[in-house]
């Protein structure tokens, strides 16, 4: 009896979203994933970018 040993490919992570945003003649398509281990709300990420932002006036 011959065994049929074979390999599955892993998948390639499909990011969670994309969008696109279009900035003068140029369009940019954006993905977008999130960490499965990440303990960080959207809320606590949001809250952190402004607040780097304010930091370093960049607004």
């Amino acid at each position: 009896m011959a065994q049929n040993t074979t390999t599955a490919k892993a998948p390639k992570a499909a990011p969670a979203g994309t969008f696109n945003m279009r900035m003068g003649n140029t369009t940019y398509i954006i993905g977008v994933h999130f960490s499965k281990t990440s303990r960080d709300t959207l809320e606590d990420k949001m809250k952190r970018l402004m607040r780097d932002d304010v930091k370093t006036a960049n607004f």
